[in-house]
């Protein structure tokens, strides 16, 4: 049985999300959105099991209902805006002329001043061969070609979603995921696994 002071905590809440929900702007998300929330969050999510309360509380369906529509559409917004980001300022496709199933995408933010950052969303990836990993490289439009490195990573599963700071402001061309031995030099190694230009 509810008892009158959880009750009115149960109708400030509704009042709450109601309020959230109407403060949102009213937009219909694509078809494949739950798909890609669920693609985005997969890879990197770890499940925690909360320890078991001492006492149950009895929560009203509407409330539920409510907090779950509020949460779809927090998520919605987040995957729509990169993550807190904001919106790009380029976005490349990614492919590979050798594994035709890896694909993905490369989003630049705020590459035109200091603290820039690289998304790099890849599916299908490969596990990187024995004593290798990937490098991630940017062109910069004006710097013919030399390539910067901005990061390395071995994949822990055939999707892979990071960010990755820029060297520095600039106008960027291109994106290349590369084949690097461990230990090796640090220049690139010319064996591409994937690349993209950005526009």
């Amino acid at each position: 049985m509810i008892d009158e002071s959880e009750e009115s905590r149960f109708e400030t809440d509704r009042v709450t999300l109601d309020n959230i929900a109407r403060s949102l702007p009213r937009v219909t998300p694509p078809d494949d959105m739950f798909d890609r929330i669920l693609a985005e969050i997969r890879p990197e999510a770890t499940v925690v099991p909360f320890r078991p309360r001492a006492h149950r509380r009895v929560v009203l369906p509407v409330v539920g209902v409510v907090a779950a529509v509020a949460a779809v559409v927090l998520l919605a917004v987040v995957a729509l805006d990169g993550g807190g980001l904001g919106t790009p300022d380029a976005r490349a496709a990614i492919s590979s002329k050798s594994n035709p199933a890896l694909t993905g995408e490369a989003a630049l933010y705020g590459a035109a001043a200091d603290g820039g950052t690289v998304r790099i969303s890849l599916e299908d990836v490969p596990p990187a061969p024995s004593g290798h990993h990937y490098e991630v490289w940017v062109l910069r439009r004006d710097a013919g070609s030399a390539m910067e490195s901005v990061g390395s990573f071995t994949p822990t599963s055939s999707d892979a979603t990071f960010d990755l700071p820029l060297p520095g402001p600039g106008d960027y061309a291109a994106v290349d995921v590369s084949v690097e031995e461990n230990g090796g030099p640090p220049a690139h190694s010319d064996t591409s696994l994937a690349s993209g230009t950005f526009s």
